[in-house]
């Protein structure tokens, strides 16, 4: 039992009403904007039903026909929802009457808050004030109650759970007794099996509080002896309670039974093994009942409906179910493998248009018989780069280590900054390594600091060496007649005579072009998304030509 104050949907609840086999009852006050400050009757849901797998696809696609239900005597469902565990229903509430064994002494609401009854149900009524149902006050309520199955049946529902506590009733003037048929297809919702992967059903409700056994005992003498619980109801059970309450009415009262013989034969019939074969052979058989035409329904039609097996209505509404599923199914996998095509396309759009201003992030551009290589990581302006760091630059003289840099663009080349230490001389003390490095403790002089400038070649996708700059010179790649292509200083050239020239140092990618894996993708997912709307196009044609 959920305590006052606890949200249920856009409902806040203002007090328990009970509970019953399919679920609580609550008087909930509405907090949605349309309905602000209207009070609600919610009917929470068992967990250990909801939690059944498969329940919620179930419970949403019921719900969904249901609240197409309305009409006379039937008392139409508002609004359902799913919160978590929390599968709710909310109907209207219905305010009813304050019931004063002592009439005229103060106002209804001032009785009522003093601890009067308030007569909502015909089970009130029956409880409160058996010998003011009349004989044409039956003949109202009973067909209000045939108008509201009429309707409910011949749109597949079946109630399964009629008696007089789900029957809403009011009196006025015009009419000396008007009753409405509450909780339609809550029952069918406590039929609910789910099928695991043993094939087995799931037994029934486990977990009834005293109050939830009582509703459930008190259901059943309302349905046929050979009604078995946990199964689909069938339309002549719901005959055979209208018959029961019709035993229930008669039998709580203290008039002569002779007086009420026709009402007494009536619901023999509607309780016998025969019964009524539809709603309007029960309706024109009912005493008093002149001409069913007033009320739309003649028992030609509904017999021809009636003579629809139910078990064929069951199992078309299943198969609506399933195509609705596979329907909503087919959307969220089109929905999703496009949205997934339209990425990985950006993706490869974006790679792309960045391979075209930039050497690709994290590849190594590597020269056969030359030492140094480039990677650089992925930026716009500027990120880590990786180098080896030339002998020149190692107290050893032989070079080729690993070495981190970093990047930025500038005057149209890629600025690639490395540094190394220099070796300590041991002369000049113990120290190590690592007691150098540290803050404060290190200065430029301490390291060999080189930059490199490289320009990425789009078209041949290399790296171009223009120039190595360091703390001592400059230096540009040229060659001799003899030789291959290395760096020499400035001054060099000059120098030289002629004898060294200019030359490009030319560093191609070592793995050479990849596949496109994002414009391989996109393809795979725009197809795929293809293909279920395709097969979309043909479930929703199947539907709607059903339709």
């Amino acid at each position: 039992m959920l305590s006052s104050g606890t949200r249920i949907g856009p409902h806040r609840i203002t007090s328990w009403l009970g509970e019953g086999s399919c679920g609580q009852s609550y008087r909930c006050e509405s907090t949605a904007d349309s309905s602000k400050g209207e009070f609600r009757y919610v009917k929470l849901i068992s967990r250990e039903l909801s939690d059944r797998m498969g329940f919620g696809d179930f419970f949403e696609q019921e719900c969904q026909a249901l609240l197409q239900l309305e009409g006379v005597g039937l008392w139409p469902m508002k609004d359902f929802g799913i919160m978590k565990w929390k599968h709710w229903i909310s109907y209207e509430w219905f305010e009813g009457k304050a019931f004063n064994p002592e009439p005229g002494e103060g106002d209804p609401a001032s009785e009522e808050s003093q601890g009067f009854e308030v007569l909502r149900t015909l089970e009130d009524k029956l409880r409160l004030e058996p010998d003011s149902i009349t004989k044409d006050s039956l003949l109202g309520l009973m067909t209000d109650l045939h108008r509201g199955l009429h309707k409910a049946h011949l749109n597949g529902f079946i109630h399964g759970n009629l008696k007089p506590s789900n029957i809403l009733i009011t009196e006025n003037e015009s009419n000396p007794l008007q009753a409405w048929i509450a909780e339609f297809g809550l029952y069918r919702f406590g039929c609910f099996k789910s099928r695991g992967e043993d094939g087995n059903d799931e037994s029934e409700l486990s977990t009834l509080t005293l109050d939830a056994q009582q509703s459930h005992e008190m259901g059943a003498r309302f349905r046929p002896k050979e009604a078995q619980a946990g199964v689909d109801p069938e339309e002549k059970w719901d005959l055979f309670a209208m018959g029961q309450v019709v035993r229930r009415v008669i039998e709580s009262g203290e008039r002569p039974e002779t007086e009420w013989e026709d009402w007494s034969e009536w619901a023999t019939r509607a309780c016998s093994d025969q019964g009524f074969p539809s709603v309007a052979h029960s309706m024109a058989a009912l005493p008093g009942m002149e001409d069913l035409s007033e009320f739309g329904i003649t028992v030609e039609t509904d017999a021809g409906s009636a003579a629809r097996d139910n078990e064929e209505i069951r199992l078309e509404r299943e198969r609506e179910w399933a195509l609705a599923e596979k329907i909503s199914t087919l959307r969220f996998r089109r929905n999703m493998t496009g949205f997934a095509g339209v990425l990985s396309f950006i993706a490869f759009l974006l790679s792309f248009l960045y391979l075209f201003l930039f050497p690709a992030p994290w590849t190594e551009y590597s020269m056969e018989g030359v030492l140094d290589s480039y990677q650089l990581g992925a930026g716009l302006w500027g990120g880590q780069a990786w180098g080896i760091v030339p002998g020149a630059y190692d107290d050893e003289g032989s070079g080729g280590q690993n070495v981190v840099g970093e990047w930025e663009k500038e005057d149209g080349m890629f600025k690639m900054s490395f540094r190394r230490f220099k070796k300590i001389n041991d002369q000049k003390g113990d120290k190590k390594l690592w007691q150098f490095i540290g803050q404060g403790n290190t200065s430029p002089n301490d390291y060999y600091n080189w930059t490199d400038y490289l320009r990425y070649d789009r078209k041949r996708e290399v790296l171009l060496l223009i120039k190595r700059v360091d703390d001592r010179d400059t230096y540009f790649p040229g060659k001799t007649k003899d030789g291959g292509a290395r760096l020499y200083p400035r001054e060099r050239f000059s120098r030289s005579g002629g004898e060294i020239v200019a030359a490009e140092l030319v560093f191609p990618r070592k793995d050479g072009r990849g596949r496109s894996w994002e414009l391989f993708f996109a393809f795979g997912f725009l197809l795929a998304s293809s293909l279920y709307h395709r097969e979309l196009r043909k479930v929703e044609k199947t539907k709607f030509g059903k339709d």
